[in-house]
């Protein structure tokens, strides 16, 4: 699965429409590019992009449209009255009070453009797209609701011909969506349905993970006791880049329900819980606590040991005790273990140079642009160090301000002119790309 277009608008910061592309210049070299197969030919897609801005420009606002809409698709509405999506609080009368989401996306075998508009009361617009021989994108189905929750749907020829099943199946889902359910995603209820088409867009979804600063290691300790490789290759990397720690593995330990409180600060009533439902996994603050149905006195703590040599001797270490540099490393590192095997997903992170030193988030950022497979990293940073025309192409990064109106904009590096002998760190520390904080002058 690759990224190849995406833009989004009316939603938190973000007002009018902005567009991001994972497409390179023309004629450029293939440095930190992959190349797909599509009908049309091979195209070449970029694996990063960077976005660098001042606090506050939107770059986790852009982040957030990402998994609010990845959500959507996935999850469905929240709930059935409302949908609660953050739009932009200034007045724009032209986006008519909708939020609006669409891609450009590659599952592998074909290119889709999809998208959808909302409010809080129902989805507007929906429509799905494929990329023909001629680089034309063909309508599979489009979708509108008006005010009054009545929804149109229509279905094409290029998603199947009348006389088939599939068709046939297609045709009368468009009647389910009816009122109260004008809130729901006809996409989702293909998918549901058994639709091959829907099912590829519906997959490219959810192989999008996102990572924020306060994204915690969650699954991490249970990946760590079912997968041997991983462990061994966390410690190798965290020996590698200087951390302190020799080892990285997952204990168990079977302890009595009420030690929870005590021992661990699990709260008390997360315990009753626990008591309640009998079976389950919670995970607070980088540990597992695994509970099974027919032992309610008891629970099993899943957690990761750090093992450092210190005065050569080995001293067990929990994860409280670590950096945050390295329990951000954790948060991390996973993505380069997946390259070779899980070599389709898109990962998403916020703020990915928090708590490391800018010799490792290069680290992590270079990993990924030379790596083989198709993974691609969207990031955000502050670390102007990391501007450098060595370890990035031009078209990878983005600045992200906003406007005298409030709004996030996006502007791309490539839009303007660089010399080779051209210091871009300095250039961007002196405003010439806009995208940095306005420090006013304290008045005494």
């Amino acid at each position: 699965a690759m990224l190849l277009k995406y833009s989004v608008s009316n939603f938190r910061s973000i007002g009018h429409n902005i567009e991001f592309s994972m497409f390179p210049l023309e004629n450029s070299s293939d440095e930190f590019l992959t190349e797909i197969n599509t009908v049309a030919g091979n195209l070449k897609v970029l694996k990063r992009g960077a976005f660098f801005g001042p606090n506050a420009s939107g770059k986790t606002s852009f982040v957030n449209s990402l998994e609010f809409a990845r959500d959507y698709v996935v999850k469905g509405p929240r709930n059935s009255t409302a949908m609660k999506v953050n739009q932009f609080r200034g007045d724009i009368d032209e986006l008519q009070g909708l939020t609006r989401f669409e891609f450009m996306l590659y599952d592998g075998k074909n290119v889709y453009n999809y998208g959808f508009s909302l409010n809080r009361v129902y989805v507007s617009e929906e429509w799905l797209s494929i990329l023909d021989r001629d680089c034309n994108f063909r309508a599979l189905f489009e979708r509108k609701t008006n005010s009054r929750k009545s929804t149109s749907i229509k279905i094409t020829d290029d998603y199947a011909k009348p006389s088939t099943k599939k068709r046939q199946l297609a045709d009368l889902l468009t009647l389910s969506i009816k009122g109260k359910q004008a809130n729901q995603l006809f996409l989702y209820k293909l998918f549901e349905n058994g639709s091959d088409i829907a099912e590829a867009v519906y997959s490219w979804f959810r192989n999008i993970q996102i990572i924020y600063p306060d994204t915690k290691m969650q699954a991490l300790p249970l990946q760590l006791k079912q997968d041997n490789q991983l462990g061994d290759f966390l410690s190798e990397k965290l020996q590698l880049l200087d951390t302190g720690v020799e080892s990285v593995s997952a204990v168990e330990d079977n302890i009595e329900l009420f030690e929870l409180a005590e021992k661990y600060n699990v709260p008390a009533e997360i315990v009753h819980d626990i008591e309640d439902i009998q079976h389950g996994i919670i995970s607070l603050n980088g540990e597992l606590f695994i509970f099974k149905e027919g032992k309610k006195q008891k629970t099993t703590l899943v957690r990761i040991k750090f093992e450092h040599l210190l005065n050569n001797k080995s001293v067990d270490f929990n994860i409280d005790d670590e950096s945050d540099g390295t329990k951000r490393m954790l948060d991390l590192l996973p993505m380069l273990f997946r390259l070779g095997s899980d070599s389709h997903a898109i990962y998403v992170v916020d703020e990915l140079d928090r708590s490391l030193h800018t010799k490792l988030s290069k680290y992590i950022i270079n990993s990924l642009g030379s790596s083989n497979s198709n993974t691609q990293l969207l990031f955000t940073a502050h670390d102007v160090n990391l501007l450098n025309l060595q370890n990035f192409r031009q078209e990878e990064i983005w600045f992200i301000e906003k406007n005298y109106n409030g709004e996030t904009r996006l502007k791309p590096f490539s839009d303007f002119d660089i010399n080779d002998n051209q210091d871009i760190l300095k250039d961007y520390l002196a405003g010439r790309f806009g995208a940095i904080p306005v420090i006013k002058e304290e008045k005494l």
